[in-house]
């Protein structure tokens, strides 16, 4: 197999959609919604974009990534209430999203770790973190359901 081939075998395609709320992305497990500019992020708006997500790719079954953007008009906490609501957790296995101030994110944070979720919920200011911390859950996802063995083929010689 040449370079290009083999590159080609590594590349992953998303399924995309675009609206004037938000564009979303579904690869490997994960939606990204990437929350447009200039908006307001209120509990209505949250439920359209929830309602789009869902409408767009029904099968999917795996994490949500949200991205709010710097420059967001208003970003309304009660946002964050809805996204751990059963209703917008059908067929999430995890939610985190991403707020564009360590401070906002730092008091959601505290404000949320007493709060009870129906699926692993989280506020990041980091996008790779909350990456890493969504891969995770769908991964433990994968092994409860029996579908991976985290350490299958793995030496214990290649351990440490």
């Amino acid at each position: 197999m040449g370079t290009w081939e083999m590159h080609l075998a590594f590349v992953e395609h998303a399924l995309t959609f675009s609206s004037e709320r938000a564009n979303y992305a579904w690869a490997g497990g994960m939606c990204t919604v990437d929350h447009a500019p200039r908006h307001i992020l209120d509990e209505s708006t949250a439920r359209r974009i929830e309602e789009e997500r869902q409408r767009e790719c029904p099968a999917h079954e795996g994490t949500v990534l949200h991205l709010v953007p710097k420059d967001i008009d208003m970003f309304d906490q009660e946002v964050l209430s809805f996204w751990m609501t059963a209703e917008a957790s059908a067929n999430v296995v995890a939610r985190a999203v991403v707020v564009p101030s360590g401070l906002t994110a730092l008091r959601h944070h505290i404000r949320w770790v007493f709060f009870s979720s129906d699926v692993p919920f989280r506020v990041f200011r980091n996008p790779q973190v909350a990456k890493g911390w969504l891969i995770d859950c769908w991964l433990q996802h994968q092994e409860d359901l029996g579908l991976v063995d985290a350490y299958e083929d793995v030496e214990p010689s290649s351990l440490g």
